[in-house]
C-alpha cells in the first residue's frame, strides 16, 4: 500500500468512525470527567478537532505527541465559569529541547464548586456548615522525535477527587503520536486518553473516561499571508456514542485568528419523536437532539477568535460554545512565549 493510498483510508476512517460503529453507550458510567474538559480556546473553537495541528503549549492536554512542534518554552493559562457556580482552571508549561529532539511539560488543571450548604433530613434548611466538590489533576508530560516527521509523547496524570471529608485517587496515562506526512501540509494524529486503573470512592469503584481519538489535518489555504486549516477528528470513548469533531482555523499574516467548529454524533439529526422511537439507539446515524426552553439548541457549535501580540510573545484566544441547557459560554485562554 502507497502513502497516498494510506492517507485517503486514515481519512476516510476519521469520516466514518463516528457513525458507523455500533457500540454500546454507557452514559454516566465513568468518574473524574473533568478530564475531558478541553482547555484551550482555541481548541474549543475548533470543536477540540485540535489532536493533528498540535503546536502550542495546550498540546499538553490535546496530544503530548506533538509537543516537538512547539519550538519555544510556553506558558498558557485558561479559566472557564460554569453554570451554579463551578469553575475550571488549567495552566500548563512546555518546554523543547531541541538538541535532544524532545520536549516537556507539565500541567495542572482542576474543577471545583463554590461552597455549599449542608442538609440533612433532619435539618434540611442547613446545618450551619458547608462543604465544597472538587477534582484535581498534576500532569507531566514527555515527547521523543522517532524521525523528522514522527514524534510520540506521554504524560502521566495524578488524580485526586474531593467531596467534603471524603477523597479518591487515582493516576492515568495518555500516549499520542504525531505525524507529518510531507504530502500537501496533511499532518496525521492518535491519541488513548485516561488510560489508567479503576478509581474508589469510600466502597464503590468506577472506570475511568477513556477516549480513543484519530485526526487528521491540512492547509486549503496557503500563501504566506492568508492560511485556512481543516481538521477532522474521530472519538470513541468508553462511556458515550462515537463522535466527529470538525473546525476550521483561518489565520492573517500568523496574527489574527478566527475559527469555528461542530461537533457531530450522527449523520441526520433527530426530531425528539425521532429519537425516542430509537430508545435502544439502534440507529448509528441519527443524532441525539439535544433542546433547550426554546427547542433545538446549537449544541455542538462553536467559534472564536485569537489575537497574537508579537513584541510581547502573548495571545489571547476567545472561544463561544453552546451546551442546550447548561447555556452558552464564553472562554478567554492565555498563550505566553517565552523567549
Amino acid at each position: 500500500m502507497n502513502l497516498k493510498t494510506l492517507l485517503l483510508v486514515a481519512l476516510a476512517f476519521v469520516l466514518v468512525a463516528p457513525g458507523g460503529v455500533l457500540a454500546q453507550e454507557k452514559v454516566g458510567t465513568t468518574g473524574v470527567n473533568f478530564l475531558k474538559i478541553g482547555p484551550s480556546s482555541r481548541g474549543v473553537a475548533l470543536a477540540d478537532a485540535f489532536l493533528p495541528m498540535a503546536n502550542d503549549a495546550s498540546t499538553l492536554w490535546y496530544n503530548p505527541g506533538g509537543m516537538v512542534n512547539v519550538k519555544s518554552s510556553e506558558l498558557i493559562f485558561s479559566h472557564v465559569s460554569f453554570p451554579a457556580q463551578v469553575n475550571y482552571e488549567y495552566i500548563g508549561y512546555l518546554h523543547p529541547l531541541p538538541s535532544l529532539g524532545a520536549a516537556v511539560g507539565v500541567q495542572l488543571f482542576g474543577l471545583y464548586t463554590d461552597d455549599m450548604i449542608e442538609t440533612t433530613p433532619e435539618y434540611p434548611y442547613g446545618t450551619g456548615r458547608t462543604f465544597m466538590a472538587s477534582d484535581f489533576a498534576a500532569g507531566l508530560s514527555y515527547a521523543q522525535s522517532l524521525t523528522d516527521k514522527f514524534s510520540v509523547g506521554s504524560t502521566i496524570k495524578f488524580l485526586q477527587e474531593n467531596l467534603a471529608d471524603k477523597v479518591a485517587r487515582g493516576w492515568s496515562v495518555d500516549v499520542g503520536t504525531y505525524y507529518d506526512t510531507g504530502w500537501r501540509s496533511l499532518t496525521l494524529a492518535m491519541i488513548i486518553s485516561n488510560f489508567g486503573p479503576d478509581m474508589q470512592f469510600i466502597s464503590e469503584p468506577f472506570p475511568m473516561p477513556i477516549v480513543f481519538k484519530f485526526g487528521a489535518a491540512a492547509n486549503l489555504i496557503d500563501d504566506g499571508t492568508n492560511r485556512l486549516t481543516m481538521a477532522l477528528e474521530g472519538i470513541h470513548p468508553n462511556d458515550n456514542r462515537e463522535e466527529l469533531h470538525i473546525g476550521f482555523e483561518y489565520g492573517f499574516q500568523e496574527k489574527a485568528f478566527l475559527r469555528v467548529g461542530r461537533k457531530i454524533n450522527g449523520w441526520k439529526r433527530s426530531t425528539q419523536e425521532e429519537f425516542n422511537d430509537d430508545a435502544e439507539n439502534n440507529n448509528p446515524y441519527l443524532e441525539y437532539p439535544v433542546l433547550d426552553e426554546d427547542g433545538l439548541s446549537w449544541d455542538g457549535l462553536s467559534f472564536g477568535g485569537g489575537v497574537y501580540f508579537p513584541g510581547i510573545g502573548l495571545t489571547v484566544d476567545y472561544a463561544y460554545a453552546t451546551y442546550a441547557y447548561l447555556g452558552n459560554i464564553h472562554r478567554f485562554s492565555l498563550l505566553y512565549s517565552i523567549r
